[in-house]
């Protein structure tokens, strides 16, 4: 199993109800005039690095809504989700960990899943996940 394998099940079995999810991605891409191209070739001239993404950013990403306290009755949040997919003893890269502090610092719902149940309990606002 690799993380790959945890987006299909977590998709269909958590994005549904208050919640959704979508893959979120970083990465660089090259960008330049075409000097050639073949079905698996691309010959750039000029070619310049844009980077696509924020560096750091959760594989999953998504609103799951929250009703609001007494003094706010009536309102409905949605809550920010980032959840990053790690399998086995995988580790967090310092820029992902660094996005998820900063997700749970303004108050959204950010962790690690290696699973869908580690997933459930990142949207729950589990604070052990």
């Amino acid at each position: 199993m690799a993380e790959s394998d945890l987006y299909a099940p977590i998709l269909s079995t958590l994005s549904r109800g208050p919640t959704r999810l979508f893959r979120q991605q970083s990465m660089l891409a090259w960008a330049g005039k075409i000097l050639s191209r073949t079905a698996s070739t691309i010959t750039l001239i000029h070619p310049q690095a844009v980077k696509l993404g924020t560096p750091g950013i959760a594989d999953l990403g998504g609103l799951t809504s929250v009703a609001i306290t007494p003094e706010m009755i009536g309102s409905t949040i949605a809550q920010y989700l980032a959840i990053e997919l790690k399998f086995g003893r995988g580790q967090p890269t310092e820029e992902q960990a660094a996005f998820i502090a900063m997700v749970r610092s303004l108050g959204g719902r950010a962790g690690i899943a290696r699973s869908v149940e580690d997933a459930r309990l990142i949207i729950s606002g589990d604070p052990n996940a």
